[in-house]
């Protein structure tokens, strides 16, 4: 299972790349507060859940700290860095242990470490879905980033685009 897991977490910093590089690449998408507003979303979730695996309770990231698209995709960088280095260091031993943590609504909770890792993936790819149909709105497009295609194409890694402060 750990095996399927990190491969989950390989597609997502794959396919969050495309799709940083389709966003940025795009002068209507670097300006669009909804794909500024969903971006930050997707990666505060990614890194609320990092958080908690690490028995932190992390504060949901403030629009104020990420007010431009490229203040967002420093903190997507960070975030997948965060997340890496987290993968990098566990054991499918540990995918069975109780993570008792609060929600953003309060909410005490347990719940297997194992299924938690697998709601980040899965949250990801719902939110690059509706940012694909927010960016052909725009007049854009997204590339292709299903887990067939990135199979396919030999499990690729992730290509970030750079963005200056």
């Amino acid at each position: 299972m750990l095996d399927v897991i990190l491969d989950l977490y390989h597609h997502m910093a794959w396919a969050d790349a495309e799709h940083w590089r389709a966003i940025l690449a795009h002068e209507p998408a670097r300006q669009d507060p909804d794909l500024r507003e969903r971006l930050l979303h997707l990666h505060g979730a990614q890194q609320i859940w990092l958080g908690r695996w690490q028995g932190l309770t992390l504060p949901w990231p403030a629009d104020a700290d990420h007010e431009s698209i490229e203040d967002v995709r420093h903190f997507a960088a960070a975030c997948h860095a965060a997340l890496q280095a987290y993968l990098s260091a566990l054991k499918a031993e540990h995918l069975a242990r109780d993570l008792s943590f609060t929600t953003l609504k309060g909410e005490a909770v347990t719940q297997n470490l194992g299924d938690t890792l697998i709601q980040v993936p899965l949250h990801s790819h719902y939110h690059r879905g509706q940012n694909a149909t927010r960016m052909r709105a725009l007049g854009g497009a997204m590339p292709g980033t299903d887990w067939a295609l990135w199979t396919r194409k030999g499990r690729p890694a992730p290509q970030w685009p750079e963005v200056e402060r």
